[in-house]
């Protein structure tokens, strides 16, 4: 399955690139919540925000993301 392989390193080389395109903080919370996996309340403790902004950052976060990979990604219009 070497084909597959090549498109899911390909799509990830989109998604980091995608990522680095959001602003450092937010990418620091998406980045703990959905690759390590820590709670909204470990991530607010150690970044010492409240968790409504921790949920509003989330929200930016895989919204600029959706927008980008579609773009990058899946072809459509952005």
């Amino acid at each position: 399955q070497p084909e597959e392989s090549l498109a899911q390193q390909q799509f990830f080389d989109k998604l980091q690139a995608c990522m680095d395109r959001l602003p450092a903080r937010t990418g620091r919370v998406f980045m703990m919540r959905e690759w390590l996996d820590k709670d909204v309340e470990e991530i607010c403790a150690e970044l010492g925000i409240t968790a409504n902004n921790c949920g509003v950052m989330l929200y930016r976060a895989r919204m600029q993301l959706r927008e980008c990979l579609n773009h990058t990604w899946f072809g459509a219009a952005p």
